[in-house]
């Protein structure tokens, strides 16, 4: 490794620790909802390697290898040293940053949620439409992939409507001064926050999967769009990807995806045996 990349990883090492931090605490959230006890020693090892690896940051040990590994890039580093912003903030999100947030509900005052619920809300306005026989014609093996999406992301969007409602019954609870029901509900909260960042994590890296599965399988030769040229039309609503081809809008909705599981940072954990 070079001298001055091994120096620029010592002079940003608490941005790069925080980076570490945050993968450790994503592994944790996925840990809390495994039952499977072998996903579960697999899950922990992951978060162990972190921890290593922090001891290893700490040592100044830490890498250009290891940096990869966390996706960091070596001007991200440069970036925090000379002061300039390297978070990605929601400016940075070509999609996203135009995408209003509105809250859950009335007592939804967690930010990762209501952007979370107004993503979710943007994917069906403006994407679900695509992924129907009459603006995506697949062939068979995708096209029964593509129509499965439908029920998984109603039953996403079911999951975060019932953390809406239960935050809905502890404000209920408080008015009411039943202190004991409001304690048990809170109690509740925690998991249910967790399925549901986990759920939608779940479901984007399947779409993800998806998407990039057609276009790999297209670059292979393999005829996988059987219309690529077709001009979308998403009934009802006044969607941005209307009247683009069907492959062009497949493209946009492969951007949107990543950037919201960018933006969301969930790891992608392989068959996820939910509680």
């Amino acid at each position: 490794m070079e001298p001055d990349v091994k120096e620029l990883i010592i002079s940003a090492r608490a941005y790069v620790e925080e980076k570490l931090l945050q993968t450790r605490k994503k592994f944790e959230l996925v840990v809390a909802s495994l039952t499977d006890s072998k996903k579960k020693s697999e899950l922990l090892e992951s978060i162990r390697e972190v921890e290593r690896d922090i001891k290893k940051l700490n040592a100044g040990l830490f890498n250009e290898g290891d940096l990869k590994k966390y996706k960091l890039e070596i001007q991200d580093l440069k970036n925090n040293i000379s002061g300039v912003s390297i978070e990605k903030g929601i400016g940075e999100y070509k999609i996203l940053r135009n995408i209003p947030i509105v809250n859950l509900n009335q007592h939804s005052f967690n930010q990762e949620i209501n952007a979370l619920w107004s993503y979710m809300q943007f994917f069906e306005k403006e994407y679900l439409g695509l992924l129907s026989e009459q603006n995506l014609r697949l062939d068979y093996g995708h096209a029964y992939q593509r129509d499965k999406f439908f029920t998984v992301f109603n039953e996403t969007n079911r999951f975060i409507q019932r953390y809406g409602e239960l935050l809905e019954q502890i404000e209920d609870a408080a008015i009411r001064g039943n202190k004991d029901y409001r304690e048990r509900l809170i109690s509740i909260q925690g998991k249910q926050y967790r399925d549901v960042i986990l759920r939608a994590g779940k479901f984007l890296h399947s779409l993800d999967s998806f998407i990039e599965s057609i276009f790999e399988a297209e670059g292979h030769g393999e005829r996988v769009l059987l219309e690529p040229e077709k001009t979308v039309f998403i009934s009802g609503n006044q969607a941005s990807i209307e009247g683009l081809t069907s492959k062009n809008a497949l493209l946009d909705l492969n951007r949107f995806v990543k950037e919201f599981i960018d933006f969301l940072k969930i790891p992608e954990i392989k068959k996820i045996e939910e509680e």
